[in-house]
């Protein structure tokens, strides 16, 4: 399965000691997206600056790697909407957009620019390919074969065998504009203009889009097809849980299961499946838009992360109880980097970590047992803490043992 990523850094925590920006896998939701920022800590209208990485097609990352560095507001959305497309292409596709974009190339003399390669993409029905034919030479041959020129297909059988089909082949190309390409050879079709698909500055939604903070997609437990269901968006209120039930044919949820989920907490899109109880799941959505609803929300949100990791989250029990529990930890998302705390600590005291002295310094390590000696983890959001108050356990029963936050009886 093809796998396109994208490493982002923010510009404002370039040369920051121990940064490493967030890697995000493409295509992505945009709640991914958002995450993604996130752990990159990219602020609100920031600058960041990506890196392409993964399974892009070998063209693609010639014509990438000229429009590098990829930065700009809407950079992160264009490579998301170029991967989408590229990741829903066939091989005859593929090869057909490798032609398109080579074709640019002779016709403007110019790489094509991330807009113009979204585009590309987007019309590919535009173009005729001839999968194979790499060269003047079996271009000449397919078209004295099959008459895709009509000078040729008008001449007489003992004439035409007497042409040269490179010669051939090189004509056609003049006649066609078309140009060759490591899977074939490609030339526009006779079709009407077509408008772009992408302005430059309002990139086009890509995937699906839900607007629940808790996407599911309910199904009956015994649904024949794998794309059955409806999609409920929690919280939901009685009348839109009433008619996920009307839309699937059941009367309770106890005879449905949750066939697939996406949330803007990235943890539950995978283990949030199969017969969870629906009521505790709104709950637990509605306890994540009070969060967001808090000032600053994203804030909120970003220490629920957090926290999850702390604890390390293992059930819809843990979630619930921790969303309303988060006043009982301390969080610093300004710690970045483990090395940049270290690195902190010691400038915070007046001593200059650029002196040689400290050329082979572990700052890491140094970073990593100060936060350690304060109880802090480390996390991809932040630094976290349990703090001094003591937690409400609803849903989960505490552990004997002191200090164990969260966690579970087992």
């Amino acid at each position: 399965m093809m796998r396109i990523q994208a490493n982002i850094y923010a510009d404002c925590h370039e040369k920051l000691r121990g940064y490493q920006g967030a890697m995000l896998e493409l295509p992505a939701t945009p709640y991914e997206i958002s995450d993604a920022l996130q752990r990159a800590r990219v602020p609100e209208g920031g600058g960041y600056t990506l890196e392409s990485t993964g399974d892009w097609p070998d063209f693609l990352w010639t014509a990438l790697s000229n429009v590098s560095p990829l930065s700009g507001e809407n950079a992160l959305e264009e490579l998301n909407l170029l991967a989408d497309a590229v990741s829903r292409m066939d091989e005859i596709q593929t090869g057909t957009f490798e032609g398109a974009v080579q074709l640019h190339l002779e016709e403007t003399g110019k790489n094509p620019t991330l807009k113009e390669l979204i585009n590309i993409s987007a019309c590919l029905d535009d173009y005729e390919f001839h999968p194979g034919v790499t060269n003047d030479l079996s271009l000449g041959r397919a078209c004295m074969e099959g008459g895709m020129l009509d000078l040729v297909e008008s001449l007489p059988d003992e004439v035409a065998a007497l042409l040269d089909p490179a010669k051939v082949g090189k004509a056609l190309r003049h006649s066609d504009h078309g140009a060759f390409a490591s899977r074939g050879y490609v030339y526009r079709g006779v079709s009407a203009a077509r408008q772009d698909f992408y302005d430059g500055e309002h990139p086009p939604a890509c995937g699906e889009h839900h607007k629940g903070l808790l996407s599911l997609r309910i199904e009956k437990l015994d649904a024949p097809d794998a794309d059955s269901g409806v999609w409920l968006e929690l919280p939901a209120d009685e009348k839109a849980l009433g008619w996920a039930l009307l839309s699937v044919g059941e009367k309770t949820f106890d005879t449905c299961r949750i066939a697939e989920a996406k949330s803007i907490i990235p943890a539950f899109q995978y283990q949030l499946a199969g017969d969870e109880d629906i009521g505790k799941l709104n709950k637990l959505a509605k306890r994540l838009q009070k969060l967001q609803q808090e000032m600053p929300g994203d804030l909120m949100l970003m220490k629920y992360k957090a926290v999850l990791e702390l604890e390390q989250y293992s059930d819809l029990d843990m979630a619930l109880d921790i969303a309303a529990n988060l006043g009982c930890y301390d969080f610093s998302p300004d710690v970045l980097s483990p090395d940049a705390y270290g690195e902190y600590v010691l400038q915070s005291a007046g001593i200059d970590t650029g002196d040689p002295a400290f050329s082979c310094f572990d700052f890491r390590g140094y970073g990593e047992r100060l936060l350690e000696g304060a109880g802090y983890v480390f996390t991809p959001y932040g630094a976290v803490t349990r703090g001094g108050q003591e937690c409400v356990h609803e849903y989960t029963e505490q552990e004997q043992e002191s200090g164990q936050g969260m966690a579970m009886e087992q």
